[in-house]
């Protein structure tokens, strides 16, 4: 009996010092240090035109008739001078048409000079522009006050346009009216509108 009971308690002194052993015996470990971590932020700057800050040239039609012409075109080059890539947005803004009075010749086809609104011109209806980049067209519409939206709703709902770093690209307008598109309801009109550009950063 007394036997056991040593046997027993040599047992336990054993899982003891066992135990023990297995909390306090140590591992191999090695550690390794990356030093200089940095975070920068990148940039993104649009230049259009070399504009970069300012008003952009603006897109001027006057005294259509003058020269017999009716159609032209007008090229940006458009800049991102930054760091970081951008997807381009592009849009007109403000468009605004003009009656300007109602002359004679004017006056006899549109007899109230009210159509199609109070001091608003004919000329943007018969006026077709349209929207390239690098070549290729994008968008295009008339540039009748109701449309302002058009072209700007076309070029976002196509695929993501993008300027690399320090890359470049050509946004022209082109516009034109058909010879037989219009007559002397358009005399002194006049339309004014804003052309807008908008680099934002891609996020992947």
């Amino acid at each position: 009996m007394n036997e056991k009971r040593i046997a027993l308690g040599v047992l336990v002194l054993i899982a003891v010092i066992g135990g023990t052993f297995a909390v306090t015996r140590a591992f191999f470990t090695d550690t390794e240090t990356s030093t200089g971590s940095t975070f920068t932020v990148g940039t993104l700057d649009l230049d259009v035109g070399g504009a970069n800050g300012s008003n952009v040239e603006p897109f001027v039609i006057e005294n259509i008739g003058d020269t017999g012409d009716i159609d032209g075109s007008k090229v940006w080059t458009v800049n991102n001078t930054g760091s970081l890539p951008g997807r381009l947005y592009f849009k007109l803004d403000n468009v605004l048409n003009y009656e300007n009075g109602c002359n004679e010749p004017e006056a006899l086809v549109d007899v109230t000079c009210l159509d199609p609104g109070v001091g608003e011109g004919d000329l943007g209806g018969v006026v077709t522009i349209h929207a390239y980049l690098d070549g290729v067209e994008k968008a295009s519409s008339t540039l009748a006050s109701a449309n302002q939206a058009v072209i700007g709703n076309t070029w976002t709902a196509l695929p993501a346009m993008t300027i690399p770093a320090n890359s470049s690209v050509q946004v022209m307008l082109d516009w034109s009216t058909g010879e037989n598109d219009y007559g002397n309801e358009i005399q002194s009109d006049s339309i004014t509108f804003d052309v807008g550009f908008d680099l934002v950063q891609i996020i992947d």
